[in-house]
């Protein structure tokens, strides 16, 4: 069965091939569904589980957790923990909870109060993880405004680099710098970084770039280290 909303409705606890929304809807219960488009914004407290994809498109809040096969928004997204292949969000992204995909794209900032495992997660803007970030390759630009933040980093490539497109403030003023304070430890097999903060760094090939903080950082094949970084300790394990 098929549920369409046009202009402001409700949907209760169910089971619904598509799911189509355009205005405002109410979401309670447990939702099992096929597919679910929204177009407008979207609200509620439901545990959705959605067998394709959910494809958000205006302001999604909802503090259930979500299990699809994809999670596309473009605008705002509020959730709770989300599971699902691929995450792709266009916009401010805050998750009450982990969340885990094969692929994770966030362009616009990304909160989370949990961990996030991916194999892959490319973040524009800035990252605020109340967790471990685990992914295989891990990219972040870092926006001028942002004041990225995370427990503990783990992967196989890791960059974490400023936005390297130009406004006219920077064309004018000249760039500010950016900052990821990682609370703990950075870990994996190459690791590329710059204006970020952390007690440890570990890896097989290090490049240390400016404006970097790190209290130890050990390597077992090569280190490249920028004079305008700060060092604490540097080791070859």
């Amino acid at each position: 069965m098929d549920m369409k909303i046009a202009g402001a409705g409700v949907i209760g606890g169910g089971e619904y091939d598509k799911v189509s929304i355009s205005g405002s809807v109410k979401a309670e219960g447990f939702i099992r569904c096929k597919e679910l488009h929204c177009s407008g914004a979207f609200s509620g407290n439901a545990e959705i589980e959605c067998e394709n994809e959910i494809k958000i498109s205006g302001a999604f809040s909802n503090s259930g957790k979500i299990a699809a096969k994809e999670f596309r928004a473009s605008g705002s997204a509020k959730t709770g923990a989300v599971s699902a292949e691929i995450i792709k969000v266009s916009g401010a992204f805050k998750a009450h909870g982990n969340l885990k995909a094969t692929e994770i794209s966030v362009g616009g900032g990304l909160i989370t109060e949990g961990d996030i495992e991916a194999e892959k997660a490319e973040i524009t803007g800035g990252i605020n993880c109340g967790g471990l970030i685990n992914a295989e390759e891990l990219r972040v630009e870092l926006s001028n405004s942002s004041g990225s933040k995370a427990e503990n980093i783990g992967g196989s490539r890791i960059v974490i680099e400023n936005y390297r497109e130009k406004g006219i403030i920077e064309r004018i003023f000249g760039r500010k710098t950016c900052g990821f304070v990682v609370s703990e430890s950075i870990e994996g097999d190459e690791i590329i970084i710059e204006h970020t903060k952390a007690k440890t760094v570990t890896g097989k090939y290090v490049m240390i770039g400016e404006g970097c903080e790190i209290g130890l950082l050990q390597y077992s094949e090569s280190v490249e280290i920028s004079p305008k970084a700060k060092i604490g300790r540097c080791e070859k394990i």
